[in-house]
């Protein structure tokens, strides 16, 4: 359901089949009918129609209602999150996942930009003072401005990380990425890819997050994943199993019914490599499990022992499996 469609419904302005889709999802959940009540009771406090962007200004508050009620009736849920709060200098770093630089770029004395780099070819994970645990894939960064965490929280992301966040209904936080999408969070937990020139996927953990691109905000709940096609700027939401969206944070490969193609594009995105497949790796039978990440030598050994598949190094920055 995106807030287009919402909108017109609010609006007295939908097609029979619009306001049937909307009557449906509104049924989906106490959530959902929720969030109608609210639309509509402002359209009829502004006395007038609303407009998108009475609806982007809004739509955070409304989560953090949403939100409010769910716990108290069902916690499991939503799970409580940790997100990122403070100041680089106060930043607690743990390598044990790899390490990571930062670094401030200063344009004007007031306005300082910090950035967070993992390495080329290792993840990195970090621990901020109120706990918020943020693991970022190889070759990622993070980058956000002195203003972080006044008014609210907004970064700017470039690679790939899954963010663990905290409730905060007074200090939304936003996640831009290089395609020009926003990702507007309150509590949850997800991964966004988001490198240049590719396709951008959010997948959703635990919790609600609202993707807005071009004035329209997609809901994408726990359970289903978001694809922005970058070549015709279309988005897909299709459902994604929890364990491969927070495979981040749990440093565990996952793996479900996947071909020798689709292999190599996992391990290609997680350690940075660059995989060939020989047409003879695409006749072996395809692969579901789960695989710890302790490194990529271990993890090509196990697969190999578990799909029959051979690899070979050809440089140190690629590997051919047949």
């Amino acid at each position: 359901m995106n807030w287009e469609t919402i909108l017109n419904y609010v609006n007295g302005e939908s097609r029979p089949e619009e306001i049937q889709e909307v009557t449906d999802w509104a049924d989906e959940q106490t959530e959902h009918r929720y969030l109608l009540t609210y639309l509509e009771r402002k359209k009829r406090q502004l006395e007038q129609p609303l407009k998108p962007g009475d609806i982007d200004e809004q739509w955070l508050h409304l989560l953090n209602r949403i939100f409010g009620s769910s716990e108290s009736n069902n916690k499991k849920d939503f799970k409580t999150s940790r997100w990122l709060t403070g100041i680089a200098a106060s930043l607690l770093l743990l390598c044990s996942l790899g390490w990571l630089y930062v670094h401030n770029t200063r344009s004007q004395i007031e306005n300082t930009t910090q950035t967070l780099q993992s390495a080329q070819n290792l993840g990195g994970r970090l621990t901020l003072p109120d706990g918020t645990k943020v693991f970022m894939a190889p070759n990622s960064k993070i980058s956000y401005n002195n203003s972080f965490g006044s008014a609210k929280r907004e970064i700017q992301l470039t690679g790939e990380a899954f963010f663990d966040v905290k409730h905060d209904s007074h200090k939304p936080f936003i996640i831009r990425t290089d395609n020009h999408l926003a990702v507007t969070v309150l509590g949850t937990s997800f991964n966004i890819y988001a490198r240049p020139n590719t396709n951008t996927e959010v997948k959703v953990a635990t919790g609600l997050v609202g993707i807005t691109e071009n004035n329209h905000t997609h809901f994408v709940k726990a359970g289903q994943q978001l694809i922005y096609q970058l070549s015709t700027h279309k988005i897909t939401i299709k459902e994604v199993n929890a364990q491969d969206a927070s495979s981040l944070q749990n440093q565990t490969l996952f793996f479900k019914e996947d071909n020798a193609d689709e292999i190599a594009e996992k391990l290609q995105r997680w350690y940075n490599i660059k995989i060939e497949v020989q047409p003879s790796a695409r006749k072996r039978a395809r692969f579901s499990g789960e695989m710890k990440d302790t490194g990529i030598d271990h993890l090509l050994h196990g697969l190999s022992y578990a799909t029959g598949l051979h690899y070979h190094y050809k440089n140190p920055h690629t590997v051919i499996i047949f």
